[in-house]
């Protein structure tokens, strides 16, 4: 949302959603956003054309879905400039144009002005200023050259120009184009770190655009890495060598001599213009899988599956995950949807390397639990539905003192997973291929993450019911005992689990169901929230048949374990006391939010909050609201426009 404000005259337009609102008293506009908001967001006529025309709808990690418009003419996000030239006509549907000239005034169309040695005097709906070009062999000569200060259309930036950089950090560019990709293709580690540093300078209300590198194959990993725009040029240097463009490569004209298909480049004379609306008609259906995978948050696995057949693509994924964990994870929802950890490169997402990491960093064991048991996991999602886990779990009960085992599931990719988490995204949603054989880097996961979870967990006793995976397991314990031998739910193995639960059981005195309900919520608590679960189980009480569990103190609502979210929801008195320990908070100006929160709203938010997270929307500690994060803390903060949060409850003033 954006705001131009005609300050003595006490009128204002207000941007919203791309509807225009006139009032007549400003007062008006510092009751809904606050005046500090409202003096804030005093835009000069530039800087209001630039921010109202982008609209974000959807995020998924880095990638973007939306619209850019100009005018009265809107385009789609991620978006493909075809290129345009007395020769080379783009398809008919084609939004935007790449030329070296406008022609047509019903197309938004990229004018390229080129190099500061030549530049052109033509001018486009957007207008790339001149650059100045070299090599990455000599990179930095660039930032010897005299540059021009006032705010750009689009500017050309090279990796590691670090003063192009901070003056478009500075002045802000409506697009950023990298400089130098198709080098890049020869070097994926320099691509990655040249995209995580554009975005970091430029913010999220640039677009990045990618030219001269984008095809069928890898369009997808270019829009997970951040790119909003890209062009047709390669695609157009393909054709004209008589290649066919497909998803997993390229097909060379000697393989069109044995046509899989009968379209007219396969079929018919495979000239120039025949294999360019093939190649099109490729790279326009690819991208519409591609945006339909960023709407429904899937992106990363479709993203893993077409990376398969390139090793530049592997290089630049693995690039991303193993060096630049920090800025994905910030990125990456704490929620989604269910997908499928089916290759390597799915045991280093950074959503699961998250959830390792809050075991190893929040968890604690119920203090109650006394006895250790570490059970394998289930293809049915949560474990505890699952036909084998529901036999397993009888046999605990048959055992006479239930409350006090603890149930851990040894599972890959996630390593553990304590019983009373199996709702955490991404512990319920992820599926993977079960041969009962373990490679390395899972067997190193779990070795991993099972001794330090040993370390600072301590338990009487250890009790191991696994298959498979029992040897490797069994390897990093010290003491313990194994109750299974061949498949864990067998008869003889499940009466041989009862028979020393119960034994191992002996002496402890009973543990009620109740006193174990409250300490596992203070478990999930404390996962979600770090230091604020502390708070939000202070002298609560748990009601409710598992999974939807409600936490309440002093006949007040707090919370609820949802469990088809697989997180806990909060009331209005549950976010007083997750703001009393300054976490999850958003900053607002002093004003009620009437509905959902805008970024233009935001005054500061903590630095722990992701897309999907529950918040607290507050004003100088007064708790105005409670809802679930839509951007990350960094994006809400930053930006002007777009839902920060979506409120479900919300105090009146």
């Amino acid at each position: 949302m954006a705001q131009f404000c005609a300050w003595h005259g006490c009128q204002y337009i207000l941007y919203n959603w791309g509807y225009i609102y006139r009032q007549r008293d400003f007062s008006n506009l510092c009751a809904t956003i606050g005046e500090k908001t409202a003096k804030r967001t005093l835009l000069n006529e530039s800087t209001l054309r630039y921010t109202k025309m982008l609209e974000i709808e959807k995020r998924c990690v880095l990638a973007r879905s939306g619209t850019w418009g100009l005018d009265d003419r809107t385009i789609s996000l991620p978006a493909i400039a075809f290129v345009q030239t007395e020769r080379i006509r783009p398809p008919e549907n084609a939004e935007l144009f790449l030329s070296n000239e406008k022609s047509d005034p019903s197309k938004v169309t990229i004018v390229d002005k080129g190099s500061i040695f030549s530049p052109s005097e033509n001018e486009g709906d957007v207008t790339i200023a001149p650059d100045y070009p070299y090599p990455m062999s000599l990179k930095g000569l660039g930032t010897d050259t005299e540059r021009k200060t006032e705010k750009q259309e689009a500017v050309v930036i090279h990796p590691g120009d670090e003063e192009a950089l901070r003056e478009t950090a500075k002045e802000g560019a409506e697009v950023v184009v990298m400089g130098n990709a198709v080098e890049l293709l020869r070097h994926p580690m320099e691509f990655v770190e040249g995209m995580i540093t554009l975005r970091s300078s430029a913010g999220y209300g640039s677009l990045i655009y990618i030219p001269g590198i984008a095809s069928p194959s890898n369009l997808a990993l270019l829009c997970y890495c951040g790119g909003d725009i890209f062009d047709t040029t390669r695609v157009v240097w393909e054709s004209r060598s008589g290649n066919l463009l497909t998803a997993e490569g390229r097909w060379g004209p000697t393989d069109l001599k044995n046509p899989s298909c009968q379209c007219p480049a396969c079929a018919g004379g495979k000239d120039f213009e025949d294999v360019l609306e093939r190649n099109y008609l490729t790279l326009q259906m690819e991208m519409g899988k591609t945006i339909h995978h960023i709407k429904n948050g899937t992106l990363r696995e479709y993203v893993e599956k077409r990376s398969v057949h390139d090793p530049w693509m592997i290089a630049v994924l693995r690039h991303m995950d193993l060096k630049h964990y920090d800025h994905q994870e910030l990125h990456f929802p704490i929620s989604g949807p269910k997908f499928h950890a089916n290759t390597k490169e799915s045991l280093y997402r950074p959503d699961i390397l998250r959830f390792r990491r809050r075991i190893k960093e929040r968890y604690r064991k119920p203090e109650s639990a006394k006895i250790l048991l570490l059970l394998p996991c289930s293809a049915k999602k949560p474990y505890s539905l699952s036909k084998s886990h529901a036999i397993l779990r009888r046999a605990v009960k048959d055992s006479g003192n239930q409350h006090l085992v603890h149930e851990v599931i040894i599972t890959s990719p996630l390593g553990i997973v304590p019983r009373e988490l199996e709702l955490f995204f991404p512990a319920q949603h992820y599926d993977i291929p079960v041969t009962g054989h373990w490679f390395e880097d899972e067997i190193s996961i779990v070795k991993e993450d099972l001794v330090d979870y040993l370390e600072k967990n301590e338990y009487d006793k250890t009790m191991v019911h696994l298959g498979s995976e029992k040897d490797f397991v069994c390897d990093v314990l010290d003491e313990y005992a194994s109750t299974s031998d061949g498949s864990p739910t067998s008869a003889s193995n499940l009466s041989t689990l009862t028979e020393e639960l119960s034994k191992a059981a002996s002496g402890y005195e009973r543990v009620l169901g109740s006193s174990r309900k409250s300490e596992d919520m203070l478990t999930r608590c404390v996962f979600q929230f770090g230091k604020g679960g502390q708070e939000l189980m202070r002298s609560a009480e748990v009601k409710g048949r598992y999974p939807n569990l409600k936490i309440f103190s002093d006949d007040k609502q707090l919370g609820m374990l949802v469990g088809e979210r697989g997180m806990i929801s909060l009331t209005l008195e549950g976010a007083e006391r997750i703001s009393n320990n300054n976490v999850y908070c958003v900053e607002i100006d002093d004003f009620y939010p009437e509905g959902n929160l805008f970024a233009v709203g935001v005054t500061g938010a903590s630095q722990e909050i992701r897309i999907g997270d529950d918040v607290v929307v507050r004003h100088e500690g007064d708790v105005r609201g409670v809802g679930v994060a839509m951007m990350n803390w960094k994006e809400m903060v930053e930006s002007d426009r777009g839902e920060a949060v979506r409120i479900r409850h919300k105090k009146k003033a």
